[in-house]
């Protein structure tokens, strides 16, 4: 009887419930201005049906009491259900790409392919090998070579790149780097989310930070690495797609930084290109914003990787970019860092002179006049405050010797800018000169300036010598031992590269005044701090070719006290075209005189010693081969003008009665190679003798010289 009862009240409740009326989330006209109920039915209600009414639906300004039906809130939940589980699928194998070299087809499907992307338009999709750096001025190695060649065939004006000539020698001395065309996977099909297996990356990480990283530390590892460990943890959308880019392009300069037993291995050079080549895509057009400071060093990273694949020109058009994205963010001002928190001063005075040093450097290398006007800099110098945490990386010593190196790295770049604007006139090459007197006064009064600098050395940096470090056999045992001689080696070739630079000008004087004095026969009146000039410069020029020999033919922990190696190409080279000068001068009738006479003593090995280095450096870079190529021509030059052996074979016989000079010849008669490069000079053998040896007159015949100016077509600044 229960039981009956309760399936009748059942039965009840159901029929009262399907007769209720549903309410309708919008009336029509006619039943709002009759209110009655009104049964949505469109077009026409049953109400407006029935009475022959027309039916009008007009929606309310306002929304307060529409009604959303249950079956469109069904619909928007299946809806965001479906994006989640498409995120999470997405999110688990981008994920799976940070920790494995396999790309999932999700990824794939999320790759670029920007055919209008406007980074191509400045060449920085694509490494082509660069045939046309553009203007390469006075400072620059090019325009010494020039001036060498000029004074070595006065007879006529041979370029060192013809332009008729180039295409001729494109193959022989421009070999290609991997193109994206041939070797590698074209930037448009390639996956820019990719990234290599997280040993991997880790491994890369700590090389930059420890080897690139503390000599430009204008990025702040801590914040890196808490942004590095949630990528390793959540995958590539847990991090925003600047910071991936910045990522990759690390990756790339580790790559091309750090060779492995120094052999320049193509697989090295196409997987820093891979890498170089999604940085620049994932970065897009936000590469010409420069919105905030975390462009400005993608930027300044982007510019050394760059400079580092021999491309200066793409590398200038990137630090012209650079310079005025950090004017736009008012990285220069002193005032804008007021109220600013320690940390964001520290990172803003830090990228702010990585600017200004790349620029230094570039306009050294290359002869172009500065982006960035000395009278620019009036910011404080960057400090090592207690707020920076970098004790994940490394020391508070070492940290503090990191800061004192990159202060000291820009006061000497000071020094280096008041050379170029002064000796080298902004190197606007404006074609007005100084006279040798102007130049040597100068020199005097910028010699006393580095060595006030080299006095206000902190301590843990010195200026060290090649015996220095041959003595120095025990490894260091802790980070800040090692890290005060590696910037100490660094400080020290910068010195002595800026101070073979300021000493070039008074050789470079003289070279061209040689070549215009039309009494070649008569020696010139030199003044004896120029001939002191010229010893400097010399003795600089050495004491760079031997640190750096020293450094890459050790064994031991020495191996690692060099930064990246095209520095110490650009080094090497410039300091070796030096002594070739010099040398030139001493086989010329222009100066003679014991002076000179030691000069040659002193430098007669050093253009071998810097072939020697070149082919030790790295092994297959084509510019590097380049320029050994260009010192080996002109060492035989130099010591064989007449391209038929020993030039002294001659006289041999009328000096057998010349004691000791007679004895060097003998000797130099039994070797198989017969050149200046393998005599030893004893204090009887004066430089008049051998001027004696080669006829007086110190002029290679044309003829001569156009085997070598006919390889010149290609850009001889290369570092």
């Amino acid at each position: 009887m229960i039981n009956m009862r309760r399936s009748g009240g059942n039965q009840m409740a159901q029929n009262n419930r399907a007769n209720r009326r549903s309410r309708v989330a919008l009336a029509c006209d006619i039943c709002r201005l009759r209110k009655s109920r009104c049964d949505g039915i469109r077009p026409s209600c049953s109400a407006c049906g029935r009475l022959g009414f027309e039916c009008v639906y007009t929606t309310p300004n306002h929304t307060q009491n529409v009604i959303i039906q249950k079956e469109y809130f069904q619909a928007l939940e299946d809806r965001v259900k479906s994006i989640e589980e498409t995120l999470a699928t997405m999110k688990d194998d981008l994920g799976a790409a940070s920790t494995s070299s396999q790309t999932s087809d999700i990824e794939a499907k999320c790759a670029i392919n920007d055919t209008n992307n406007p980074v191509r338009g400045i060449g920085l999709n694509s490494l082509t090998d660069e045939k046309e750096p553009g203007f390469l001025g006075p400072s620059s190695n090019d325009y010494f070579l020039r001036c060498l060649c000029h004074a070595i065939t006065p007879e006529k004006d041979m370029p060192i790149l013809p332009t008729s000539n180039m295409e001729s020698h494109v193959d022989v001395f421009q070999a290609q780097y991997p193109t994206p065309a041939s070797e590698r996977t074209q930037s448009s099909e390639a996956n820019i989310f990719s990234l290599p297996p997280a040993n991997e990356m880790t491994e890369l990480v700590q090389k930059f930070f420890f080897e690139i990283g503390i000599l430009f530390p204008f990025i702040y590892p801590v914040t890196f690495l808490e942004t590095y460990t949630r990528l390793l943890k959540n995958g590539c959308l847990s991090v925003r797609r600047k910071w991936l880019a910045l990522l990759n392009l690390i990756f790339a300069m580790v790559k091309l930084s750090i060779i492995p037993n120094k052999q320049y291995v193509a697989t090295y050079i196409t997987e820093s290109d891979a890498c170089y080549q999604r940085a620049v895509n994932l970065y897009g057009e936000e590469i010409f914003n420069g919105e905030n400071i975390e462009d400005v060093q993608f930027l300044l990273l982007l510019g050394q990787y760059l400079h580092g694949r021999h491309r200066p020109g793409q590398a200038w058009t990137v630090h012209t970019l650079t310079v005025k994205a950090a004017f736009k963010l008012g990285l220069h001002s002193q005032n804008a860092l007021k109220d600013m928190p320690a940390l964001a001063k520290e990172a803003r005075k830090r990228t702010w002179y990585g600017c200004v040093m790349i620029d230094r450097f570039l306009s050294m290398t290359l002869g172009r006049p500065a982006a960035i006007p000395d009278c620019y800099i009036r910011l404080e110098l960057p400090a090592n405050h207690t707020c920076i945490d970098t004790s994940t990386i490394m020391d508070n010593t070492t940290a503090d010797l990191s800061v004192s190196c990159l202060n000291s790295t820009i006061a000497l770049y000071k020094q280096l800018a008041k050379i170029i604007d002064v000796l080298f006139d902004h190197n606007l090459d404006s074609g007005t000169s100084l006279s040798i007197n102007e130049i040597i006064s100068h020199i005097s009064s910028m010699e006393d300036s580095l060595c006030a600098w080299q006095i206000s050395l902190p301590h843990g940096l010195t200026i060290l010598s090649a015996a220095g470090l041959h003595d120095e056999q025990q490894e260091p045992l802790t980070n800040a031992e090692f890290f005060s001689r590696k910037f100490s080696v660094m400080i020290s070739l910068r010195y002595y590269n800026i101070r073979t630079l300021l000493h070039r000008s008074t050789l470079a004087s003289m070279i061209e005044t040689w070549r215009h004095t039309t009494d070649q026969q008569g020696s010139q009146t030199i003044p004896l701090v120029g001939l002191h000039s010229l010893e400097i410069c010399t003795e600089s020029a050495i004491a760079t070719i031997d640190m750096i020999y020293e450094l890459v033919y050790a064994t031991d922990w020495r191996t690692n006290l060099l930064e990246a190696w095209w520095f110490s190409l650009h080094y090497v080279f410039n300091a070796a075209l030096a002594i070739i000068g010099v040398l030139w001068l001493c086989k010329s009738n222009y100066v003679l005189g014991l002076t000179m006479e030691q000069l040659a003593r002193k430098a007669r090995l050093y253009p071998d010693r810097a072939i020697a280095v070149l082919s030790q450096l790295v092994s297959g870079d084509p510019v590097t081969d380049r320029c050994r190529d260009i010192l080996q021509r002109l060492t035989e030059v130099l010591y064989d003008p007449t391209g038929q052996g020993n030039p002294f074979q001659d006289q041999l016989t009328s000096l057998q009665g010349h004691g000791s000079m007679s004895e060097i010849l003998n000797s130099l008669s039994q070797d198989s190679h017969h050149s200046l490069n393998n005599m030893c000079f004893e204090a009887s053998a004066t430089i008049e003798d051998l001027l004696t040896l080669s006829s007086g007159t110190g002029v290679l015949p044309s003829d001569q010289w156009q085997g070598l100016a006919s390889t010149q077509d290609f850009d001889v600044e290369g570092p």
